[in-house]
Protein backbone atom coordinates (compact mmCIF):
# COMPACT_ATOMS: atom_id res chain seq x y z
CA UNK A 1 0.00 0.00 0.00
CA UNK A 2 2.99 2.33 0.60
CA UNK A 3 4.24 1.92 -3.06
CA UNK A 4 0.87 2.18 -3.90
CA UNK A 5 0.64 5.75 -2.65
CA UNK A 6 4.01 6.60 -3.77
CA UNK A 7 2.84 5.87 -7.06
CA UNK A 8 -0.22 8.04 -7.12
CA UNK A 9 2.08 11.10 -5.81
CA UNK A 10 4.52 10.40 -8.45
CA UNK A 11 1.79 10.17 -10.94
CA UNK A 12 0.62 13.73 -9.88
CA UNK A 13 4.10 15.19 -9.66
CA UNK A 14 5.74 14.56 -12.75
CA UNK A 15 4.38 17.16 -15.01
CA UNK A 16 5.17 19.81 -12.66
CA UNK A 17 9.08 18.35 -12.39
CA UNK A 18 9.06 19.57 -16.33
CA UNK A 19 10.81 22.90 -15.81
CA UNK A 20 12.48 25.15 -18.64
CA UNK A 21 16.28 25.24 -17.40
CA UNK A 22 18.84 27.51 -18.88
CA UNK A 23 20.82 25.54 -20.25
CA UNK A 24 23.41 25.82 -23.91
CA UNK A 25 22.74 23.42 -26.70
CA UNK A 26 26.31 22.35 -27.16
CA UNK A 27 26.17 21.53 -23.35
CA UNK A 28 23.24 19.23 -23.81
CA UNK A 29 24.58 17.47 -26.96
CA UNK A 30 27.88 16.57 -24.69
CA UNK A 31 25.85 14.70 -22.10
CA UNK A 32 24.09 13.08 -24.56
CA UNK A 33 27.21 11.87 -26.53
CA UNK A 34 28.30 10.10 -23.32
CA UNK A 35 24.97 8.30 -23.20
CA UNK A 36 25.27 7.12 -26.96
CA UNK A 37 28.82 5.75 -26.17
CA UNK A 38 27.47 4.16 -23.22
CA UNK A 39 24.66 2.49 -25.62
CA UNK A 40 27.83 1.44 -27.76
CA UNK A 41 29.71 -0.40 -25.03
CA UNK A 42 26.54 -1.79 -23.99
CA UNK A 43 25.95 -3.42 -26.94
CA UNK A 44 29.69 -4.89 -27.47
CA UNK A 45 29.54 -6.36 -24.19
CA UNK A 46 26.15 -7.74 -24.74
CA UNK A 47 27.15 -9.24 -28.12
CA UNK A 48 30.01 -10.62 -26.56
CA UNK A 49 28.45 -11.81 -23.31
CA UNK A 50 25.32 -13.56 -25.11
CA UNK A 51 27.76 -14.94 -28.17
CA UNK A 52 29.71 -16.79 -25.25
CA UNK A 53 27.08 -18.10 -22.53
CA UNK A 54 27.32 -21.93 -23.45
CA UNK A 55 31.15 -21.39 -22.43
CA UNK A 56 30.70 -19.38 -19.23
CA UNK A 57 30.97 -20.94 -15.47
CA UNK A 58 30.38 -17.42 -14.30
CA UNK A 59 26.66 -15.82 -15.35
CA UNK A 60 24.32 -13.63 -14.69
CA UNK A 61 20.84 -12.27 -16.22
CA UNK A 62 21.21 -8.90 -18.04
CA UNK A 63 18.30 -7.23 -19.02
CA UNK A 64 20.48 -5.51 -22.02
CA UNK A 65 19.82 -1.74 -21.03
CA UNK A 66 22.15 1.18 -19.55
CA UNK A 67 20.57 3.16 -16.27
CA UNK A 68 21.87 6.26 -15.51
CA UNK A 69 21.30 8.54 -12.32
CA UNK A 70 20.26 12.16 -12.75
CA UNK A 71 22.72 12.29 -9.10
CA UNK A 72 25.62 10.74 -11.32
CA UNK A 73 25.93 14.24 -13.44
CA UNK A 74 27.84 16.84 -12.33
CA UNK A 75 25.02 19.72 -13.36
CA UNK A 76 21.92 17.75 -12.45
CA UNK A 77 19.72 21.01 -14.63
CA UNK A 78 22.15 19.95 -17.49
CA UNK A 79 21.20 16.51 -16.83
CA UNK A 80 17.76 16.88 -16.79
CA UNK A 81 17.67 19.33 -20.07
CA UNK A 82 19.91 16.16 -21.91
CA UNK A 83 17.52 13.35 -20.95
CA UNK A 84 14.00 14.96 -19.24
CA UNK A 85 14.19 12.83 -16.23
CA UNK A 86 10.94 12.01 -14.73
CA UNK A 87 12.44 10.46 -11.80
CA UNK A 88 16.19 10.43 -10.16
CA UNK A 89 16.64 6.64 -11.69
CA UNK A 90 16.19 5.75 -15.72
CA UNK A 91 16.77 3.96 -18.57
CA UNK A 92 19.45 5.76 -20.62
CA UNK A 93 19.53 3.22 -23.84
CA UNK A 94 18.22 -0.48 -24.50
CA UNK A 95 20.20 -2.87 -26.30
CA UNK A 96 18.40 -3.95 -29.57
CA UNK A 97 17.40 -7.74 -28.95
CA UNK A 98 18.10 -7.86 -25.30
CA UNK A 99 15.22 -8.26 -23.14
CA UNK A 100 14.54 -4.86 -22.02
CA UNK A 101 14.01 -4.54 -25.77
CA UNK A 102 11.54 -7.31 -26.22
CA UNK A 103 9.76 -6.07 -23.47
CA UNK A 104 9.35 -2.98 -24.79
CA UNK A 105 11.07 -0.79 -22.66
CA UNK A 106 12.35 2.64 -23.81
CA UNK A 107 15.03 4.88 -23.01
CA UNK A 108 13.37 8.22 -20.99
CA UNK A 109 11.07 4.92 -18.50
CA UNK A 110 12.32 5.73 -14.83
CA UNK A 111 12.12 3.35 -12.54
CA UNK A 112 9.65 3.65 -9.31
CA UNK A 113 10.52 0.44 -7.57
CA UNK A 114 12.33 -3.25 -7.82
CA UNK A 115 10.34 -6.09 -6.14
CA UNK A 116 8.48 -3.46 -4.07
CA UNK A 117 11.00 -1.63 -3.05
CA UNK A 118 10.62 2.19 -3.83
CA UNK A 119 13.59 3.58 -6.02
CA UNK A 120 12.53 7.35 -5.69
CA UNK A 121 12.72 7.54 -1.76
CA UNK A 122 15.21 9.86 -0.17
CA UNK A 123 16.21 7.66 2.31
CA UNK A 124 17.01 4.47 0.35
CA UNK A 125 20.75 5.15 0.48
CA UNK A 126 22.29 6.54 3.55
CA UNK A 127 26.05 7.62 1.89
CA UNK A 128 26.41 10.76 -0.16
CA UNK A 129 28.11 9.31 -3.39
CA UNK A 130 26.62 10.29 -6.60
CA UNK A 131 26.41 6.42 -7.52
CA UNK A 132 25.22 4.76 -4.35
CA UNK A 133 21.47 4.80 -5.45
CA UNK A 134 22.38 3.48 -8.78
CA UNK A 135 24.67 0.73 -7.64
CA UNK A 136 22.16 -0.52 -4.77
CA UNK A 137 19.26 -0.46 -7.48
CA UNK A 138 21.99 -2.68 -9.25
CA UNK A 139 22.99 -5.18 -7.38
CA UNK A 140 19.22 -5.69 -5.81
CA UNK A 141 18.14 -5.86 -9.58
CA UNK A 142 21.01 -8.58 -9.95
CA UNK A 143 20.81 -10.84 -6.73
CA UNK A 144 16.88 -11.44 -7.58
CA UNK A 145 17.64 -12.11 -11.47
CA UNK A 146 20.53 -14.43 -10.39
CA UNK A 147 18.87 -16.37 -7.14
CA UNK A 148 15.32 -16.40 -9.04
CA UNK A 149 15.49 -16.03 -12.21
CA UNK A 150 12.85 -12.73 -12.69
CA UNK A 151 12.36 -9.27 -11.04
CA UNK A 152 9.04 -6.79 -10.76
CA UNK A 153 9.81 -3.93 -11.85
CA UNK A 154 7.66 -0.49 -11.78
CA UNK A 155 8.57 2.22 -14.41
CA UNK A 156 6.80 5.65 -14.91
CA UNK A 157 7.05 5.92 -18.84
CA UNK A 158 5.57 8.49 -21.57
CA UNK A 159 1.99 6.48 -20.66
CA UNK A 160 1.78 6.29 -17.38
CA UNK A 161 3.03 3.63 -14.62
CA UNK A 162 4.16 0.54 -16.18
CA UNK A 163 4.74 -2.75 -14.25
CA UNK A 164 7.14 -5.59 -16.08
CA UNK A 165 8.31 -8.70 -14.83
CA UNK A 166 12.10 -9.04 -15.84
CA UNK A 167 13.01 -12.79 -17.00
CA UNK A 168 16.50 -12.20 -19.08
CA UNK A 169 18.24 -14.81 -20.19
CA UNK A 170 21.40 -16.25 -18.63
CA UNK A 171 24.56 -14.63 -20.44
CA UNK A 172 28.52 -14.40 -19.28
CA UNK A 173 28.87 -12.20 -16.47
CA UNK A 174 30.33 -8.72 -16.88
CA UNK A 175 28.42 -5.22 -16.43
CA UNK A 176 29.81 -2.58 -19.02
CA UNK A 177 30.43 1.61 -17.80
CA UNK A 178 32.45 4.50 -20.06
CA UNK A 179 34.84 6.03 -17.76
CA UNK A 180 35.16 9.88 -18.45
CA UNK A 181 38.58 10.55 -18.30
CA UNK A 182 40.51 11.12 -21.81
CA UNK A 183 43.75 8.74 -21.25
CA UNK A 184 43.55 5.29 -23.88
CA UNK A 185 42.63 2.72 -20.90
CA UNK A 186 39.81 0.23 -19.84
CA UNK A 187 39.86 -2.09 -16.21
CA UNK A 188 38.24 -4.69 -15.07
CA UNK A 189 37.15 -5.06 -11.67
CA UNK A 190 36.13 -9.30 -11.54
CA UNK A 191 32.50 -8.19 -12.28
CA UNK A 192 32.85 -4.91 -14.37
CA UNK A 193 34.42 -3.44 -17.32
CA UNK A 194 35.67 -0.12 -18.09
CA UNK A 195 36.54 1.64 -21.07
CA UNK A 196 37.52 5.26 -20.86
CA UNK A 197 36.32 7.86 -23.53
CA UNK A 198 39.58 8.49 -24.90
CA UNK A 199 39.66 4.29 -26.00
CA UNK A 200 36.19 4.67 -26.93
CA UNK A 201 37.74 7.45 -29.23
CA UNK A 202 40.73 5.66 -30.44
CA UNK A 203 38.38 2.74 -31.39
CA UNK A 204 35.81 5.12 -33.00
CA UNK A 205 35.87 3.93 -36.52
CA UNK A 206 35.98 0.28 -35.97
CA UNK A 207 33.57 -1.38 -33.78
CA UNK A 208 35.54 -5.12 -33.92
CA UNK A 209 38.04 -2.93 -32.30
CA UNK A 210 36.30 -1.64 -29.57
CA UNK A 211 34.69 -5.28 -28.96
CA UNK A 212 38.88 -6.05 -28.84
CA UNK A 213 39.05 -4.15 -25.87
CA UNK A 214 36.12 -5.46 -24.30
CA UNK A 215 36.44 -9.09 -24.93
CA UNK A 216 40.10 -8.69 -23.43
CA UNK A 217 38.38 -7.38 -20.28
CA UNK A 218 35.61 -9.65 -20.05
CA UNK A 219 37.90 -12.11 -19.94
CA UNK A 220 39.98 -11.18 -16.40
CA UNK A 221 36.28 -11.55 -15.16
CA UNK A 222 35.47 -14.47 -16.57
CA UNK A 223 38.70 -16.17 -15.52
CA UNK A 224 38.51 -14.76 -11.71
CA UNK A 225 41.62 -13.00 -12.14
CA UNK A 226 41.00 -10.21 -9.46
CA UNK A 227 40.16 -13.18 -7.05
CA UNK A 228 43.61 -15.17 -8.08
CA UNK A 229 45.53 -12.27 -7.54
CA UNK A 230 44.14 -11.57 -3.97
CA UNK A 231 44.72 -15.56 -2.96
CA UNK A 232 48.35 -15.16 -4.60
CA UNK A 233 49.57 -11.62 -4.87
CA UNK A 234 50.33 -9.57 -7.48
CA UNK A 235 53.62 -9.92 -8.61
CA UNK A 236 54.56 -8.82 -12.19
CA UNK A 237 55.03 -12.20 -12.96
CA UNK A 238 51.58 -13.20 -12.08
CA UNK A 239 50.10 -10.22 -13.85
CA UNK A 240 52.16 -11.13 -17.01
CA UNK A 241 50.60 -14.70 -16.60
CA UNK A 242 47.02 -12.73 -16.50
CA UNK A 243 47.87 -10.96 -19.35
CA UNK A 244 48.86 -13.20 -21.20
CA UNK A 245 45.77 -15.50 -20.64
CA UNK A 246 43.31 -12.51 -21.68
CA UNK A 247 44.72 -12.08 -24.97
CA UNK A 248 44.75 -15.66 -25.57
CA UNK A 249 40.65 -15.80 -24.59
CA UNK A 250 39.80 -12.42 -25.60
CA UNK A 251 39.94 -13.79 -29.43
CA UNK A 252 38.18 -16.56 -28.80
CA UNK A 253 35.24 -14.34 -27.47
CA UNK A 254 35.32 -12.13 -30.47
CA UNK A 255 35.03 -14.68 -33.10
CA UNK A 256 32.07 -16.51 -31.29
CA UNK A 257 30.33 -13.13 -31.74
CA UNK A 258 31.06 -12.55 -35.06
CA UNK A 259 33.74 -10.44 -35.02
CA UNK A 260 36.98 -10.14 -37.32
CA UNK A 261 39.55 -11.10 -35.07
CA UNK A 262 42.01 -9.81 -37.54
CA UNK A 263 40.65 -6.33 -35.40
CA UNK A 264 42.65 -7.77 -32.51
CA UNK A 265 45.83 -7.70 -34.11
CA UNK A 266 45.07 -4.28 -35.90
CA UNK A 267 43.89 -2.46 -32.57
CA UNK A 268 47.24 -3.85 -31.04
CA UNK A 269 49.71 -2.68 -33.20
CA UNK A 270 47.61 0.79 -33.09
CA UNK A 271 47.84 1.20 -29.74
CA UNK A 272 51.04 -0.03 -28.65
CA UNK A 273 52.33 1.98 -31.22
CA UNK A 274 50.67 4.69 -29.16
CA UNK A 275 51.95 3.56 -25.58
CA UNK A 276 54.22 1.22 -25.72
CA UNK A 277 57.29 2.59 -23.60
CA UNK A 278 60.01 -0.02 -25.33
CA UNK A 279 62.54 -0.90 -22.70
CA UNK A 280 61.10 1.09 -20.17
CA UNK A 281 57.54 -0.88 -20.12
CA UNK A 282 56.65 -2.56 -17.11
CA UNK A 283 57.03 -6.23 -16.84
CA UNK A 284 53.84 -6.74 -16.37
CA UNK A 285 52.60 -6.74 -20.27
CA UNK A 286 54.55 -8.43 -22.93
CA UNK A 287 55.36 -5.76 -26.13
CA UNK A 288 52.78 -5.37 -28.17
CA UNK A 289 54.62 -7.34 -31.03
CA UNK A 290 54.73 -9.86 -28.40
CA UNK A 291 51.19 -10.10 -27.87
CA UNK A 292 50.11 -10.19 -31.27
CA UNK A 293 52.02 -13.35 -31.69
CA UNK A 294 50.08 -14.56 -28.59
CA UNK A 295 46.91 -13.80 -30.25
CA UNK A 296 47.51 -14.77 -33.92
CA UNK A 297 48.65 -18.56 -32.69
CA UNK A 298 44.98 -18.30 -30.52
CA UNK A 299 43.95 -17.15 -34.18
CA UNK A 300 45.14 -20.22 -35.74
CA UNK A 301 44.04 -22.74 -33.64
CA UNK A 302 39.96 -21.18 -34.31
CA UNK A 303 40.19 -21.49 -37.96
CA UNK A 304 41.54 -24.80 -37.24
CA UNK A 305 38.23 -25.99 -35.09
CA UNK A 306 35.30 -23.61 -36.00
CA UNK A 307 32.39 -24.92 -37.30
CA UNK A 308 29.62 -23.14 -39.55
CA UNK A 309 27.31 -21.44 -37.38
CA UNK A 310 28.30 -22.71 -34.42
CA UNK A 311 29.78 -20.71 -31.21
CA UNK A 312 34.03 -22.46 -30.62
CA UNK A 313 34.18 -24.00 -27.14
CA UNK A 314 37.45 -21.58 -25.46
CA UNK A 315 40.36 -23.71 -24.21
CA UNK A 316 40.79 -21.69 -21.21
CA UNK A 317 36.80 -21.77 -20.64
CA UNK A 318 36.84 -25.98 -20.31
CA UNK A 319 35.68 -26.92 -17.36
CA UNK A 320 38.97 -27.82 -14.70
CA UNK A 321 40.36 -24.90 -16.71
CA UNK A 322 38.94 -22.30 -14.09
Amino acid sequence: MKLLAAIMILVALVPVQAQAVSVSAPDIANYQALAEQDLRLAMVGHRLALANAPFCARKSRNPGWVLHDKAQYPDPAMAQAAFGFRLPVAVSAVVSGGAADAMGIKPGDAIIAINEVDFTSPNLVKEKRASARLEKLQNMLGEALDTIGTADVTFMTAEGVRRVKLAPLAICASRFWVDTKSKLDAGADGVSVRVTEGLMAFTADDEAQLAAVVAHEMSHNLLGHRQRLAATGNSNKQILEIEIEADRLSVWLMANAGYDTQAALHFMERYGRRTDLGIFSAGTHLRWKNRRKVMQREIAAIQQTVTENRPVPPPLLAPGKM
